[in-house]
């Protein structure tokens, strides 16, 4: 029974994971289980009877005697865990990281040391592997905060910035706000001085047609075709700087309380008619009116000024943009809607200045040195909003113009 125990006991001895090796008060190792033969390179039994040195690397052998004789004097329990850490030699030469528990009891009298040893050389390479880590973390961390406080102090920067701008902003809001309200009081006062300007030119004007119907008149006695001629001339041309005019009044009245419609049911050929008529005052040289087929009795009921107003404007503006012998058509079409289209083979309109067309008082560059207010489009462009109309524009410079009109038949009050 008692071999039978002891084969029992060096069995599980030998099956520990952790290397066990005791020693006597010489440092002679007289036990050890497998695990510190496999630990160290050694073959079975080989280790028993060799100094404890014979472990340690010949370097730190004699510090390593000092301690061992340190612990046999003021021996000490160190448990695992809280033992010391230290370097092993290998058979083969190699350093092995180790970690050692130690403990001590007597037999018979004799002292003996127990160590529990314990390769750390994985554990240790973890460590050091995670120590890299977070040495590295460490650094990403100090330069992440680097760049954040670098981030901070531009947000801080660009946020001065922005409340600069928006003070700018917010200041140069206020100068373009008084530079409206400014503008807006030079229009005013624009217009009535147009309009002051307009009354006074409408009373010499009234005496000058007056006076042209009293040279007819006596003309009639002894008929002058010249005379009659030129008199039937300066009644038209009083008439368009009549309705130029009325142009310049129509503004002031638009600006302070709109023009008040005068609506009545007429036929669209009388107008059409007399504007051709009044036309042909200010015709050039070999200049012609086209006029395409069109119902003489279509009925339309409007304002009867208004829509002269807008025909006269676009019709006396192609042919006054048009050269000599040219031809200006008009094309008109009453279905659902009345719908005009007025075609020059004029100076056209150049590509930059097709946007501004309808802005009162405009002109484009080419059109300069052609005599013109810059009002007349802008009127047109007001009444046709007010009837509901449109209006629509298609010119190529030194190719013509085309524009296209389209109005309710009906207006309704």
């Amino acid at each position: 029974m008692k071999k039978s125990n002891e084969v029992f006991y060096k069995i599980c001895f030998d099956s520990l994971l952790e290397g066990i090796c005791i020693a006597n008060h010489e440092g002679r190792i007289i036990m050890n289980n497998s695990a510190v033969e496999e630990m160290f390179g050694y073959e079975k039994g080989e280790l028993v009877g060799k100094e404890i040195s014979v472990l340690i690397p010949e370097e730190q052998r004699k510090i390593h005697l000092s301690y061992f004789q340190n612990f046999i004097d003021h021996p000490r329990k160190y448990k695992k865990g809280k033992g010391r850490e230290f370097r092993g030699l290998h058979k083969s030469g190699n350093i092995l990281d180790l970690e050692i528990g130690l403990n001590y009891f007597t037999h018979e009298g004799k002292f003996y040391a127990k160590a529990l040893i314990s390769e750390i050389g994985i554990r240790k390479r973890k460590e050091l592997r995670i120590k890299e880590k977070n040495k590295n973390l460490e650094i990403e961390v100090e330069e992440q905060e680097g760049q954040l406080m670098d981030l901070i102090s531009e947000l801080e920067f660009s946020n001065i910035k922005l409340k600069e701008e928006i003070k700018e902003r917010s200041f140069a809001e206020h100068r373009a706000k008084l530079a409206l309200e400014k503008e807006k009081e030079l229009n005013i006062m624009q217009t009535k001085f147009i309009s002051l300007a307009s009354h006074e030119f409408k009373t010499p004007l009234s005496g000058i047609l007056t006076s042209a119907s009293l040279i007819q008149k006596y003309n009639e006695v002894q008929a002058n075709p010249r005379i009659s001629k030129h008199t039937n001339t300066i009644k038209s041309l009083v008439g368009q700087l009549n309705n130029v005019l009325d142009d310049f009044l129509f503004l002031e009245n638009s600006e302070r309380k709109g023009y008040p419609m005068n609506l009545s049911r007429f036929k669209l050929g009388e107008i059409i008619k007399m504007l051709v008529e009044d036309a042909t005052a200010i015709l050039k040289e070999g200049q012609r009116i086209v006029i395409s087929p069109y119902d003489l009795n279509t009925e339309i009921r409007h304002d009867r000024r208004v829509i002269d107003i807008i025909i006269r404007n676009v019709l006396f503006n192609a042919i006054k943009y048009s050269g000599k012998n040219s031809i200006v058509s008009i094309n008109i079409n009453t279905g659902k809607d009345l719908k005009i289209v007025i075609e020059d083979q004029g100076i056209g309109i150049p590509s930059e200045a097709k946007e501004h067309i309808f802005d009162r008082f405009y002109r484009a560059k080419n059109a300069l040195p052609i005599q013109g207010t810059g009002i007349g489009l802008n009127i047109v462009q007001r009444h046709l909003q007010q009837v509901k109309g449109s209006i629509y524009v298609e010119s190529e410079e030194k190719e013509g113009t085309k524009v296209f009109i389209n109005l309710p038949l009906t207006v309704k009050d």
